[in-house]
């Protein structure tokens, strides 16, 4: 343990001095405040600073405000050497951040103990500030660890939702989306639309051409659904094999015959050749769509049964069109294509 005696009175420097070399502490001297605060800062581990109240510069008093102010808690204890006994100038010595007295003249034996219980208490704090900082520095580990977990589970979340192959959403995001759609739907009285595709003749596709160009084609068509949908409410996704679903927010019954012929037109115009399509010389598609207002006691699934037996009923016709069932009524009201 480091001990710094300041003293202006070089033979009372050389008492104190000679007092403790035999302890084992690791003794500085100081004359003056300065120099004392040179020292202190110049020291890389907690001191005991056994100081003399009057010194010629600033007393000790000020010396004491300034290192309290300036050091770490752990890092100095501070006894004050003097021949002052009034209470007052004891409180004022530990209002300045003083640890503990010590009378003049100086008896060696409560020194010594003075000065072991100083060692103690800088010893204790400085261990209780090292495992603080090692706290501070493990909650920080912890935070940039918590934070880089949160981000890979969100990247992870957000796989478990995309379609590996298409890139779009996949039939688990959507299942999500349309609950979540369905409940604001019913809550602000606004309609919602799901509209199911179906790839025309997708396994004579394959048949024809092989499974890579068939990814190829959902690719595709997947990215004509991205293209067409307003990011910020609605959504595209792949239900499973060649089969898509779009979901259309406040979209009302005309509005939402207007996307699927966009739809119907748009994969059309790929001109994505398709030689063993019965019904084109290049790939086609045919949609099912329905819409309504969600009601109390209505569930989501009544609107998707809808717009897949809507589905069904293109695909009857002919293909390469779209056909309207109201979520309402779960009858066909409408047919358009080729």
């Amino acid at each position: 343990m480091k001990l710094l005696i300041v003293d202006d009175d070089k033979i009372i420097r050389m008492i104190l001095s000679s007092m403790v070399q035999d302890w084992g502490y690791e003794v500085m001297l100081a004359a003056d405040a300065s120099e004392a605060w040179n020292t202190l800062f110049a020291a890389d581990e907690p001191v005991i600073v056994l100081m003399d109240w009057i010194m010629p510069d600033i007393d000790g008093i000020e010396l004491c405000k300034k290192i309290k102010q300036a050091k770490n808690e752990g890092d100095t204890y501070v006894i004050m050497l003097t021949a002052k006994n009034d209470i007052e100038d004891m409180v004022a010595g530990f209002a300045a951040g003083a640890d503990d007295f010590l009378s003049k003249p100086v008896d060696v034996r409560e020194l010594g103990s003075r000065l072991s219980v100083g060692s103690r208490v800088l010893k204790y704090q400085h261990t209780l500030m090292q495992r603080n900082a090692e706290l501070q520095a493990t909650k920080h580990v912890m935070e940039n660890i918590m934070w880089e977990l949160k981000e890979a589970n969100e990247k992870l979340r957000a796989l478990t939702l995309i379609d590996g192959l298409t890139g779009i959403a996949n039939r688990r995001s959507l299942e999500e989306f349309i609950d979540k759609e369905w409940r604001f739907a019913m809550r602000e009285q606004i309609s919602l639309t799901i509209m199911m595709l179906d790839v025309d003749f997708f396994k004579f596709y394959n048949d024809t051409y092989g499974h890579q160009m068939g990814d190829l084609c959902l690719q595709k068509v997947a990215g004509v659904l991205a293209e067409y949908i307003k990011p910020s409410g609605d959504l595209a996704a792949r239900y499973g094999g060649e089969e898509f679903a779009v979901v259309l927010r406040n979209t009302d019954v005309a509005e939402a015959k207007m996307f699927a012929e966009k739809i119907r037109i748009a994969v059309e115009s790929l001109e994505i050749a398709h030689s063993a399509s019965p019904v084109a010389k290049h790939v086609t598609v045919s949609l099912g769509v329905s819409t309504m207002i969600p009601q109390p006691g209505d569930i989501y699934g009544k609107l998707l049964d809808s717009a897949d037996k809507a589905l069904y009923q293109a695909k009857n016709e002919g293909r390469n069109r779209w056909v309207y069932i109201s979520g309402y009524a779960g009858r066909g009201v409408m047919c358009a294509g080729l």
